[in-house]
């Protein structure tokens, strides 16, 4: 079986801690590894040549850094740019054209919470096996609470192996009638996550969305060439989801009952329903000494450098970042993407970037950036370096913090070591590479000068 994530998004549900350009999946909502991680890790069976990742342009690097983090070997191949978003549709189906006929591949949404991987993959293996009937699959989530934020699907009384088909799909009920579904049994909240046979996916599609699989035809010839597809062409693809284009229209649609500790983290409500909490409903993602509670009840605290203290508070969300502060009942939490709508308007960065720069080196965060100087944090991954550059008005000094650096300055070459700095007055060419096949590089960069008037690095061999 081959897998493809979609790792797409809008970095807006939540804001502050996603942005625009750093959407969640990138992020350790919940241990030590993103979403995308922990979705690639949970299914891989061969060190990530399994894996297939769409995603937008400025998202290819973040997903190589994070994917070599725990697949050294993954290739760059395996990364699909969609030139533009179009909802899931276009996006399966334009995915669909770098695998082959007879592969069973698994849709995997980027920002899911599984709890229980051993039985996730078990259900999967389940799932092929009718996938190979010539079914479309979906795993439908045993519903532990009436949920209205989910979509849902009712099985039939046809069985299939351990699945059944689908007699309906349903959308978002309202409170009552998702208390009539968890009573009737026959019903499980809609995951997203599909299994089927390339060949057998296209067919339906051409059946029942036909402009969208003549689409995707189109553009086979240009893709196996190895073209890429203008924002312009991919337009031609309707914006609809995978659901309403293909799996609420097929009768060949199965659903595999999955009882895997599932969780779409989707909002702040729903990250702390996944959290550790204490005995008054507390939960923290956060330093224990950075945290002071007195008498709260049922709250999020999200936070890492500054103190938070919170006093008699109850069914609040507090996100502190290096940029900004978020502080909204559980109740209003959808409204958060009316604030990014606000600082979009605004052109606030806020919205877009926590002043993070992810390249193909590593990454630099602007740290702190008054008049007149910037502080930021580069860190170099292993083997890695910044190529021969310089600066028209900005003095920079490299002072390393973890590792060494072999740096280049002028036609000098020597290594710093930690705690040792570089000084580069305004036009000195400067490099930095770091030697270590196994520990990153971290340096505190100084720039000095017209902050605002040249920040750009002018590459010598550009």
């Amino acid at each position: 079986m081959k897998y493809l994530i979609l790792a797409g998004g809008s970095g807006t549900r939540l804001w502050p801690l996603s942005k625009k350009n750093y959407p969640k999946q990138f992020l350790n909502l919940v241990d030590d590894y993103s979403m995308l991680q922990n979705t690639a890790k949970r299914v891989s069976k061969t060190g990530g040549d399994d894996i297939y990742i769409i995603t937008n342009a400025s998202g290819k690097r973040v997903i190589m850094n994070q994917m070599r983090d725990i697949f050294p070997k993954y290739s760059e191949n395996n990364i699909i740019i969609e030139p533009i978003g179009r909802n899931t549709a276009p996006a399966i189906a334009f995915s669909s054209i770098y695998f082959k006929s007879d592969d069973v591949v698994t849709i995997l949404s980027s920002d899911h919470h599984v709890t229980n991987s051993a039985e996730f993959n078990r259900v999967l293996s389940e799932a092929e096996k009718i996938a190979r009937k010539n079914f479309i699959v979906t795993l439908g989530i045993i519903p532990t609470s009436p949920k209205t934020g989910y979509g849902y699907i009712k099985k039939s009384a046809n069985k299939i192996d351990e699945g059944f088909v689908v007699e309906n799909f349903v959308e978002k009920p309202t409170l009552s009638v998702a208390q009539d579904y968890l009573k009737d049994g026959s019903y499980y909240w809609n995951a997203g996550i599909f299994i089927f046979q390339v060949g057998f996916f296209l067919s339906e599609l051409a059946g029942y969305s036909p402009k969208i699989y003549d689409t995707t035809k189109s553009f086979e010839s240009k893709i196996k060439k190895g073209d890429s597809i203008s924002v312009e062409e991919f337009k031609n693809y309707d914006n609809i989801s995978i659901d309403y284009a293909l799996m609420e229209k097929s009768d060949k649609i199965a659903v595999v009952p999955a009882d895997i500790g599932w969780s779409d983290i989707g909002s702040f409500q729903s990250l702390y329903e996944i959290l550790p909490r204490d005995k008054d409903g507390v939960a923290t993602k956060m330093p224990k000494d950075k945290f002071i509670n007195l008498d709260c009840k049922n709250i999020l605290a999200y936070g890492g450098r500054r103190i938070i203290s919170t006093i008699g508070l109850e069914n609040l969300a507090i996100i502190d970042t290096d940029d900004s502060l978020l502080i909204s009942d559980f109740d209003s939490v959808e409204k958060i993407k009316e604030v990014v709508k606000t600082l979009e308007t605004m052109r606030a960065p806020e919205a877009f970037s926590d002043g993070t720069e992810i390249t193909d080196w590593g990454y630099r965060k602007s740290i702190y950036a008054p008049d007149g100087y910037r502080i930021s944090e580069i860190v170099i991954n292993p083997g890695s370096e910044i190529k021969l550059h310089y600066s028209k008005t900005l003095g920079v000094t490299w002072t390393v913090v973890e590792g060494s650096a072999e740096i280049v300055k002028e036609d000098k070459t020597r290594v710093l070591s930690e705690n040792e700095s570089e000084f580069f007055p305004a036009f000195c060419k400067r490099a930095v590479k770091n030697t270590s096949k196994s520990a990153i590089l971290k340096l505190v960069e100084i720039k000095t000068g017209k902050i605002n008037d040249d920040e750009k690095n002018y590459f010598v061999d550009e």
